[in-house]
């Protein structure tokens, strides 16, 4: 009876349907009628690993929230984080963006579940992969079991570019690859194989269990004529169902109060903890004042974990590099300032740490 249980559960399982969201269009599933997946091209997100260990756990996910809204540059912005020991593998991106997306194929977003393409893929081992993507292909470092930096590329990057996202995640010269390798052709996926190490497929499960207690219920339906038996000890159930209902009623206004407090204490606990160096904007403000006025105009600015990475383009050839480390080093703040000339000489990539203005503080 059991198995025949089963068997009837697996043929009432519906294929997914998966809708891919490019840059430029919307690519429609041809058939299915089961669970609705939005998977965004990897063109559409950005990624970020933020450390948040410091912070207690009940805290955190408020507190990616505030970082996600900190450093997006959208209005509205959704995300999908992937916990691993207190850090978050952060992909986010422009809600707007894939809510006017689902508008035009009439699905409601609430019934969605976006997920972001690189979550699809079977994880990578340690160290350096490229991987072909919907469009493009993603430039990936791992260690850990953990996603450290990511970047997408249109086409295949060329040596060079290869080169500088090695040096951008801080690998070691004799650790550089100076070849490109070939990107790999790895299976999409339709649910996560890169999940939080907390837990699983908690949605899927609570699925199935949906659709357990949906049959159990149709097979209930025949013989609910037993239930006529328990109609007096129903009775006495509804009862004690209203005079607990009564006490919940008179409890609720001191149940809110308490509720409120908590969640007050949990964010003001979790601003706190969330930054221990300046604001980008003062952090702007100091690089600007070291800067000659007219001499120089800034290309790039990437701040992250305390570091800072400027790329400047010099319209003043009399201003060199040596005076420019010397201003930013008199605007104070700033330590390890290390210039890196590209191939134009016109063009400074700039490296340095920023000084934090607290401890940080630790869970």
């Amino acid at each position: 009876m059991y198995s025949l249980f089963r068997r009837a559960l697996r043929a009432l399982r519906l294929d997914t349907r998966v809708f891919l969201q490019f840059p430029d269009h919307v690519q429609r599933p041809e058939t299915g009628f089961g669970k609705l997946r939005w998977v965004l091209a990897r063109a559409l997100c950005h990624f970020k690993l933020v450390e948040l260990s410091h912070v207690p756990l009940q805290a955190r996910a408020q507190a990616l929230s505030l970082q996600v809204a900190q450093f997006s540059p959208y209005p509205a912005t959704g995300h999908h984080a992937v916990w691993r020991n207190g850090r978050a593998l952060v992909w986010y991106w422009d809600q707007t963006a894939v809510q006017r997306g689902m508008a035009e194929a009439s699905l409601a977003a609430r019934r969605v579940r976006v997920l972001p393409e690189s979550v699809l893929y079977a994880p990578g081992a340690a160290g350096l992969r490229l991987i072909r993507n919907l469009q493009g292909v993603e430039g990936q470092y791992w260690q850990d079991d953990r996603l450290l930096q990511s970047r997408w590329w249109k086409e295949v990057p060329g040596a060079a570019e290869w080169l500088a996202f090695q040096r951008d995640i801080g690998l070691a010269g004799e650790n550089r690859q100076s070849d490109v390798p070939p990107p790999l052709n790895l299976e999409l996926h339709h649910t996560p194989l890169l999940s939080s190490s907390a837990g699983g497929e908690v949605t899927g499960w609570r699925d199935e269990r949906a659709v357990y207690a949906l049959l159990a219920l149709a097979l209930f339906i025949p013989t609910a004529w037993f239930g006529a038996k328990l109609i007096k000890s129903e009775l006495a159930q509804r009862a004690v169902l209203a005079s607990t209902v009564e006490l919940e009623r008179k409890a609720l206004p001191q149940f809110n109060i308490r509720e409120q407090a908590l969640r007050a204490a949990a964010r003001s606990q979790a601003l706190r903890q969330l930054d221990p160096y300046p604001s980008q904007l003062e952090l702007m403000a100091r690089v600007a004042s070291a800067l000659p006025k007219g001499a120089t105009y800034l290309r790039e600015w990437d701040f992250h974990d305390g570091k800072l990475k400027i790329v400047l383009v010099m319209q003043n050839e009399a201003f060199s590099s040596s005076a420019l480390v010397g201003a930013l080093e008199k605007a104070g703040g700033f330590e390890n300032i290390q210039v890196a000339p590209g191939n134009d000489p016109k063009v400074l990539s700039i490296n340095m740490g920023v000084t934090s203005v607290r401890p940080a503080a630790h869970a």
